[in-house]
């Protein structure tokens, strides 16, 4: 008996070891994992070693953008005094202490503002849209306080765009998998409306610009816009599968980050998906440019701000179809490795584990159906789009940069030719960007105009000719601080090289030539 009782003893202080050792394993490894998911295994790259001039700087010979014409006002000049423009106009004689910067053949814009990114922990990604001559992003999901440092640190004058962070995604799930996670997980649940609105309380102390809904229910969709406006704080987001067109402009919602959020809805009021795909997808879209200008109108009313996302849905059907080429055509060397290659935790953007790559559709009538759903999905958005700048609702350019096929940085001027390709003017689609998106920001910059933050990109070509020419960028400005050409490529050297560093997949097959 003595045996067996030690045996016992010996066997349960094993197993008791074992089972912690496994535990430590376990939790070493999903941390890791998500440390390689959320890009934090990259080497950030140090913004402070890049060599910029600050203080008093002026521009001369330059074209500007007009803040209220369509054109470009020629032979300008502008001076700027370490964060804010102080002097556009004419030329006039430049005191002795400015850098001067001849700005002859060249074109200025405002600093490009992104209104929908998803940077994950990869704060490479910010000097991304830097170098693409972006100042001011909105994060559209953080929980625990992320990007709010980061935020602060762009504030206090690291060399960052400015950041506006909403908290979110916030959801309803009733399912005990959901509940767990909420409970658990980085990402809680909104279950209860009374929790529902001392989180938003919280969420207002912490300092949070914002609250992001998402798959709310009906009554905590409520609670979060009631709770909005008792703590002056704006709702923004989704509109959420349980609530109605109406339920917004009944509500406090401010923002809708999506295009697609309201074809969406207007999807269920036709009666459905299963009414439209795959037999009566003329129909549908005959009902939403029936219903296109009266719903654009009460958004107006409502002083509802639309985010435009439009150009994620043709890179969707292009991954879904021909993933490889695609892959050929971005500009995959930027895109954070951790992100890209993903793992069983979470999708990335390769084959095998892209979200929207179907094996389905490598026979002839998967590939027929898959054609008409993002078709007409296409379609749907792009008339709603039309729609909105008919009726003078407020349009923001934003990419949803982070999600699968879509780069920080590159994607706004891919966004940015969507729009234009819709044949909206080039002057139009700029102020998605910039006047537009500052405003809804609370951003004093926007507009080139004294008084304002010096948030500002310096072009090789004519934006109001060409939309693409947002691409060819020589300098960038952002709040005072003057990069040149050689830095933003140095920019853009030091982060392949990181990525490259921290490879587990190589990308040489989708890599041009």
């Amino acid at each position: 008996m003595k045996k067996v009782s030690t045996f016992l003893k010996w066997f349960f202080g094993v197993a008791f070891i074992v089972i912690v050792l496994l535990t430590i394993t376990v939790l070493w490894f999903v941390k890791s994992e998500e440390k390689q998911l959320s890009g934090e295994n990259t080497v950030v790259v140090d913004g402070s070693n890049f060599k910029t001039q600050f203080g008093k700087i002026a521009i001369k010979n330059i074209g500007v953008l007009s803040a209220n014409t369509d054109s470009i006002l020629p032979n300008q000049t502008i001076l700027v005094n370490n964060e804010i423009i102080e002097y556009v106009g004419e030329a006039k004689n430049i005191p002795n202490n400015y850098i001067v910067i001849d700005g002859q053949g060249k074109y200025l814009i405002p600093g490009l503002i992104d209104s929908h990114i998803h940077p994950y922990k990869s704060k490479n990604d910010l000097l991304l849209f830097l170098a693409n001559g972006i100042t001011h992003v909105a994060t559209m999901s953080s929980w625990r306080g992320l990007y709010l440092e980061w935020r602060d640190e762009a504030k206090n004058g690291s060399l960052l765009p400015q950041l506006y962070v909403a908290a979110g995604p916030m959801n309803s799930a009733k399912d005990f998998r959901s509940k767990v996670y909420g409970s658990l997980g980085p990402i809680p649940v909104f279950n209860d409306t009374i929790k529902t609105k001392k989180t938003v309380a919280e969420f207002k102390s912490m300092g949070y610009d914002a609250l992001k809904a998402y798959s709310l229910d009906k009554d905590n969709y409520f609670a979060v816009s009631r709770a909005s406006k008792e703590y002056n704080i704006p709702m923004i987001g989704h509109l959420t599968p349980a609530v109605t067109l109406e339920d917004l402009f009944d509500s406090n919602q401010s923002q809708v980050a999506h295009v697609e959020e309201i074809t969406k809805a207007m999807e269920q009021e036709f009666g459905g998906r299963s009414k439209i795909f795959y037999d009566n997808t003329e129909a549908y879209l005959s009902f939403l440019i029936e219903n296109a200008d009266s719903i654009a109108k009460r958004i107006k009313e409502k002083n509802i701000t639309i985010s435009t996302t439009v150009n994620v849905y043709p890179r969707a059907k292009k991954q879904d179809l021909d993933l490889r080429s695609y892959l050929k055509s971005m500009e995959i060397e930027y895109v954070n490795p951790g992100i890209l290659e993903g793992s069983v935790f979470n999708p990335g953007w390769l084959p095998g584990s892209n979200r929207y790559e179907d094996p389905n559709n490598t026979d002839t009538e998967g590939i027929r159906k898959a054609k008409i759903y993002w078709d007409t999905y296409i379609e749907a958005v792009n008339k709603m789009t039309l729609a909105f700048a008919r009726n003078g609702v407020n349009l923001t350019a934003g990419t949803d940069a982070g999600n699968p096929g879509i780069v920080a940085g590159f994607s706004l001027h891919d966004e940015l030719e969507h729009l234009a390709d819709l044949g909206l003017n080039n002057k139009y689609v700029l102020d998605t960007a910039t006047k537009n998106a500052a405003e809804w920001l609370g951003s004093n910059a926007g507009i080139i105009a004294e008084g304002r933050t010096a948030d500002l990109v310096i072009l090789n070509g004519n934006p109001l000719d060409n939309i693409g020419n947002t691409r060819n960028i020589n300098a960038v400005v952002v709040r005072g601080k003057y990069l040149d050409r050689s830095e933003l490529d140095e920019i853009l050297k030091l982060i392949r090289d990181a990525n490259n560093q921290s490879r587990k997949i190589s990308v040489e097959e989708y890599l041009s030539n």
